[in-house]
């Protein structure tokens, strides 16, 4: 067990994790509780470059969202975050930002937050991210991104959260793998069966097609 040293630190001293949990959670709600407008979050790839395809296109779609009315949030790093809360602060919009105090390659110095803060634990995190937002739109990325829209589609179609938009961006890109999500021959019993678990998801290609997903409801 002593190869479990960074697992250790949590379950050794089990009242510092505890009143951590506790102190993001009550920090997290409350930073939401003082949003008066909708929120949308946004996710995808921490290494998507200003000027790249992925980064201009939330951007825009960030910006335009915020002239809505809408209020943006985002994990508060570089890459499509970045974009998300740039975008924000050009319109002038609540721009949130949630950042993961342990992941130093995603600190993001620039002036472009209204709202931010530092989360420890990524699970505090990812639940403060959405529990308010009424959109979650997804660009391309990586392992945390897929965790992230996995975690949040688990949560809706067990019914634990409300079910809210959740959009993929570029449909080409993410066809391959929800497609093999409904049509893996071997799958049988224990994949997505049902056709209502992949109607949970919305695909996208610009930006107008994401604000009318997410003024339809």
């Amino acid at each position: 067990m002593d190869r479990l040293h960074k697992n250790k630190q949590y379950y050794g001293n089990t009242g510092w994790t505890v009143d951590q949990a506790r102190k993001e959670i009550d920090d997290g709600l409350r930073l939401l509780a003082g949003i008066d407008k909708r929120i949308v979050a946004f996710f995808g790839s921490h290494r998507a470059k200003p000027g790249s395809e992925y980064y201009e296109h939330c951007r825009q779609t960030a910006l335009e969202l915020g002239k809505r009315g809408y209020a943006i949030l985002s994990g508060g790093g570089p890459g499509i975050m970045h974009a998300a809360n740039s975008g924000a602060t050009e319109a002038n919009a609540p721009s949130i930002g949630l950042r993961a105090e342990l992941l130093a390659g995603e600190r993001v110095k620039d002036a472009i937050f209204t709202h931010d803060l530092s989360f420890h634990f990524l699970f505090v995190r990812r639940f403060i991210m959405s529990i308010k937002s009424e959109a979650l739109v997804f660009y391309p990325g990586g392992y945390g991104t897929l965790n992230e829209l996995f975690e949040y589609l688990v949560l809706m179609q067990t019914g634990i959260v409300d079910t809210v938009p959740v959009i993929c961006v570029n449909q080409q890109y993410w066809n391959g793998l929800f497609r093999w999500l409904a049509d893996n021959p071997l799958k049988k019993d224990f994949l997505i069966h049902k056709a209502a678990d992949l109607k949970l998801l919305h695909f996208a290609d610009r930006t107008p097609n994401v604000i009318g997903i997410i003024e339809s409801r």
